[in-house]
Order: C-alpha cells, then structure tokens, then sequence
C-alpha cells in the first residue's frame, strides 16, 4: 500500500495504526536520509531479513526504484514483509516514467473534512475554513504556533525532492516567490506568461515551477469544462486554487475571522474552501472542471463523468455556482451557463452567513419559478457535502 498526501497529514500516524492491526515489529525509515536508503541498496536482502516486520518507508520520491524492487520481491517469495510507503507527491508525477503494476494500491490522504471538524463542540466551520485543514493546524494552541506549522510546511515543499519531480533543481528563493504570487491570485485563470513576467522568468520555467507545487498538493489547477456550448468561445486555460484555505490565509496574512471577512479575497477563498471539500467526499467516477464564457459568465464548479457513448469525452451532469454573498443570486448569465451545459441537476452555494448549515426554503415566488425553469436548487455546503457519496448519475 503506498499512502500518497502532502506534508504533514498524518501519514506515518496512519501508517502506525495500521501496522498495530498486525501485531508485528514496527520498522520506520526515512528514504530521504542517505544512510536509509543505503541499506536498501540490496533491497532482497533487506526485505528477506525483516519477512516478520512490518516496515514503514517513508519519503517514497527519493528512491522510486524501490518499489520495482519490491514488486518484483513480492513475486518471487512467499514470506513477506508487510510494507506501507509513504509520499509526499502525486503518485503520477513521481512514477510517470516507470512500468508499475496496476495492482498496486494508492491511496491519497486528504485532511480533515469539514464534517471530521466540527464534530468537536470547539471548531466550527468558520475555524475550519480559516485556520486550514491539517491536523496541526486546528489543533496548534496559539497563533504563533500555527504559524511556525505552517512556515514548516511551506519550507519542507520548497526544498523538497524538486529533481525527481521535474527533472531540474528548483530554487527555494523562486519557489517561495511563487506561493507569494499564486496567493494573490487564487482563483483566477492560470497565466504563465504574465506571472513569468512580473518574476522575470519564461513561460515554460513558470510552468515548470507551477507543475512542482500542485504535484506536491499544495495547489490545484482546475481544468476548463470546454465540450458545451460549441456555438460559444470559452476559456480553456485551469484556474488556481490552494488546496488548504490555512496556507492560503498565512501568505495572505490573514489571521482572524474579522480580517477575512473584511477581505477582498473572501470569495476566491470560499471557493477554494467549497471545492477542496467536495473533492475529498466525491465519488471516483466523477471529474471537477469549470465552466466560463467569454463574457465571464461563469460556474465555478462542474462535476462530469465519461460520456457512454465517447468514454474519452466527459459528460457535464452536476453543475455548482459557488457564490460569495449569503443570498443566493440567479442572474441571466448563470442561467445561460445552465443552458449550455444541459446539466441534469444544478447547485447554487451561498457564500458564508448565518444559514451556512441549511438554507431557508422559503424564496419569494419569482425566485422559486426561476430556479425550477433551469431544474436548480439552492442548497447549503453542509447539505450538498452528505449528498455527494450518493451521487447517481
């Protein structure tokens, strides 16, 4: 099993309790450390001696040929060694460049959702969306705490495994840059050619850099639903988002629920928050994308699924307006949005307020008639979150 999650999530705890379940030796190394990774130069040896262990090898991306090595054990002996690996990347951008299996197990570790939080009395969604979503974070005592945690992270991503990830050595200074940047412009359409400009960096470089920090799940490129609306010009370009809101508000140096409130980045935040949560509950089958025009209407959120008739196509079947103001809008352009995708089922997510747990279900009677004409619903995130594993489509 390779246990795949960014920094700090909690994957060698996880690991820990799932080894307990064995009742065996538990044995941990980091393969970051050369003195690990040099005992596992001869790895059937290594694994030969430890058949009754159960070992724990972390920091999989700096020694990926191990797990040819492993696989290719496992095939040749009977007594084994239970093993979990962890890592710290997407499995993708780590092994793209090797043969492995398709019985190997991945399984990404995502933080604490929001219905994990708030079962404790003392967090609530408003500390959930503020502080972030990594165990340390919700549970850090003070303020300087949290930031120190914070500060850890970004410091271990920047000077991470950067050549096994893109094949060039990145700079921790740019990197850094970087984050300062793509926290300004969370939420936006992804334009390598002006953020090369404003760092005196080419496009591809940009790029190169981008690529390191959403495989090391810090960020999210969120690709472009483009297959609606063939009479109209779209935007084909992903949108960035941060991936933990916690981060997002620490480079923005934004450290109560006051500030944020107050802040002009309120709604780019609340959709990174929205569309983090959704991801960690919805089913496999389904894709996220978005959806805007060239007159910026625009649906912030569209699930999609392999169209039956064209597998390498995808079929828009839910789409999510995900707004900023507790009062739900519907104004001409989403309705055209709706229109064009032929969605079977659509969303409107208030923003945060008072009804952030449930939306009232009384609307003035025009309101109610719009929304049925174009088959939408107004739901609260917490309702849409336990909808969502139940999605049949």
């Amino acid at each position: 099993m390779i246990l795949s999650g960014p920094q700090m999530i909690g994957k060698r705890f996880l690991s820990e309790q799932i080894a307990k379940q064995f009742r065996r030796k538990i044995l941990v190394l980091d393969l970051a450390k050369t003195v690990n990774r040099k005992k596992l130069v001869n790895p059937d040896f290594f694994l030969s001696a430890h058949a009754s262990d159960f070992i724990v090898l972390e920091n999989l991306e700096y020694f990926p040929a191990l797990l040819v090595d492993i696989i290719r054990f496992q095939g040749v002996h009977k007594k084994l060694p239970k093993i979990v690996l962890t890592l710290n990347f997407q499995f993708e951008a780590v092994f793209r460049f090797y043969a492995i299996p398709r019985k190997v197990i991945v399984q990404e570790i995502f933080s604490i959702s929001f219905q994990e939080a708030t079962r404790l009395k003392s967090v609530t969604i408003f500390d959930h969306w503020l502080k972030g979503a990594y165990p340390g974070f919700l549970t850090a005592p003070s303020h300087r705490v949290l930031n120190n945690r914070m500060d850890r992270i970004i410091e271990s991503v920047c000077t991470g495994n950067t050549a096994q990830i893109t094949g060039h050595q990145l700079s921790r200074d740019r990197l850094m840059e970087l984050l300062e940047i793509l926290a300004q412009l969370n939420g936006t359409i992804l334009n390598v050619q002006a953020i090369g400009k404003s760092m005196a960096l080419s496009g591809p470089t940009v790029l190169r850099y981008i690529n390191y920090l959403e495989a090391a799940m810090l960020i999210r490129l969120l690709p472009a639903y483009s297959q609606a609306g063939a009479s109209k010009r779209v935007v084909k370009a992903p949108k960035i988002y941060f991936r933990d809101c916690g981060l997002l508000h620490h480079l923005r140096s934004i450290k109560t629920v006051q500030s944020l409130s107050k802040s002009i980045g309120q709604a780019d935040s609340w959709e990174a928050y929205c569309i983090d949560e959704i991801t960690k509950l919805l089913p496999p089958k389904y894709k996220l994308r978005y959806y805007r025009t060239q007159h910026a209407a625009e649906i912030q959120l569209v699930l999609t699924k392999n169209n039956k008739h064209h597998p390498a196509l995808q079929q828009a079947v839910v789409a999510i307006s995900i707004q900023s103001g507790p009062s739900p809008q519907l104004p001409r352009g989403l309705r055209n949005c709706f229109a064009d995708l032929s969605t079977r089922k659509n969303y409107i997510l208030p923003g945060p307020g008072q009804h952030t747990h449930s939306i009232p279900p009384e609307f003035p009677a025009e309101f109610a008639t719009s929304l049925k004409s174009v088959n939408c619903s107004v739901i609260s995130l917490a309702e849409l979150l336990l909808k969502l594993p139940f999605l049949r489509f």
